[in-house]
């Protein structure tokens, strides 16, 4: 393959979805510290942000977004992490950053890899072999086909996949079946999707009525291209909308979604978190809004709202209000999608970010501004929060305005 920027940070897409990986590293993308970070090399000094490549098997191989301290025989390259522990591919981007800079400045190369966690200088050389190998397999094998896995619910390429898996009548792309489903229904004669679809009664029989009725609903949806409601619903009453934004070590936003107006309650540091807690938790049980449910996006909300009352020593009972859209989706409603995270879902029907943040780059973004003060940031972030409450919405009013069932 030709005309492929690999970057070396995305390295664990590789394990997740080789295609996503391929077709990451063929789109166009713009480096403008790659200048710099050679001169700093040739010279000595300091970047925060360095950017510079190598040619390995007709692929450009960059390393980006790494701290390099350099003097006139050493190059020190410090990955900064987020998480809490190594992993086995951190080791062959370690690798890859050593092989990257060591060709590249012809001086000896030390990788350290920091979180808040751990700090570990990385035996790069061991791993060298391995980490090129991966490379040389991009370069010489052809597009890989598309499979379903995690990395499905922010992948800018799921549609393109979904329509390829749908022409095969790939049983893994309806929600919930999963590998020991499959094998049964395969052995019963079942074999794609548009067998599901002519086989309800078998699927009740084999499946259970309810994840039967949901699996064939599944397979309705993908064929037809259209929602496919499958249970009758109450309508759900008017509310507010809730999602939490979290640091490492500290929730730093709570945003709502009141009468159509968003009301964040911010931490700007960890001292505060307690005050802005606690501000949410009496706007929430004041008099106009205390009977009101409390709708949210899968169950971080409800999770972390427990461990704050535990944490301030605080007893409440707003948590019972709480109403997860995401569950009574799930049971109610088959929409043709990979995933059924807030983004792609509500991208399904519609809605627009008006930001290209997600949960960890939002992160990353707080994490800037803990150390800049620069409150464009924040605004960014709290942006992001106000479409992911209203996003939750949007899918509210989907669920309140149903055709009629299947």
């Amino acid at each position: 393959m030709i005309n492929m920027n690999v970057e070396i940070s995305s390295l664990r897409t590789i394990t997740n979805c080789p295609r996503k990986f391929v077709l990451e590293s063929k789109e166009k993308r713009k480096f403008y510290q790659e200048n710099l970070t050679r001169e700093i090399i040739k010279y000595g000094g300091k970047l925060k942000y360095a950017e510079i490549s190598t040619e390995i098997f007709g692929i450009n191989l960059w390393a980006t977004g790494v701290e390099v301290s350099v003097n006139k025989d050493e190059v020190v390259v410090i990955s900064k992490r987020m998480g809490k522990k190594l992993y086995k591919y951190h080791y062959y981007e370690a690798a890859l950053y050593g092989y990257v800079f060591k060709k590249e400045s012809l001086k000896n190369v030390r990788v350290i890899f920091k979180s808040d966690f751990y700090e570990q200088e990385m035996q790069w050389e061991d791993y060298v072999d391995t980490a090129i190998m991966l490379i040389k397999n991009i370069a010489e094998n052809e597009m890989p086909e598309p499979k379903v896995n995690h990395e499905c619910k922010f992948c800018p390429y799921s549609a393109e996949c979904t329509r390829i898996l749908v022409q095969k009548g790939n049983m893994e792309i309806i929600k919930g079946l999963g590998k020991v489903n499959i094998e049964k229904l395969e052995s019963a004669g079942i074999k794609t999707i548009e067998d599901i679809a002519e086989n309800k009664e078998k699927l009740e029989k084999l499946l259970g009525k309810h994840r039967g009725l949901k699996v064939w609903a599944h397979a309705k949806a993908f064929l037809e291209e259209k929602p496919v409601f499958f249970n009758e619903l109450n309508k759900l009453n008017e509310g507010i909308f809730f999602d939490i934004e979290s640091y490492i070590n500290f929730h730093y936003l709570f945003g709502l979604l009141y009468e159509d107006k968003y009301v964040p309650f911010v931490a700007r540091n960890p001292e505060n978190e307690k005050e802005a807690f606690v501000r949410l938790l009496f706007f929430l049980a004041e008099d106009d809004k205390k009977d009101l449910p409390i709708y949210h996006y899968h169950n971080y909300e409800p999770n972390q709202f427990k461990k704050l009352l535990r944490k301030y020593s605080i007893e409440s009972k707003i948590g019972e209000r709480f109403l997860d859209i995401y569950t009574i989706f799930t049971n109610n409603v088959a929409v043709p999608v990979l995933s059924y995270s807030l983004k792609p879902l509500a991208k399904y029907f519609g809605f627009r970010w008006r930001t290209n943040l997600n949960g960890m780059k939002a992160l990353q973004k707080f994490e800037d501004y803990l150390s800049t003060r620069d409150e464009t940031i924040l605004k960014e972030i709290l942006l992001y929060n106000e479409d992911d409450v209203r996003a939750t919405k949007l899918l509210w009013e989907i669920l309140n305005v149903q055709p009629n069932t299947m």
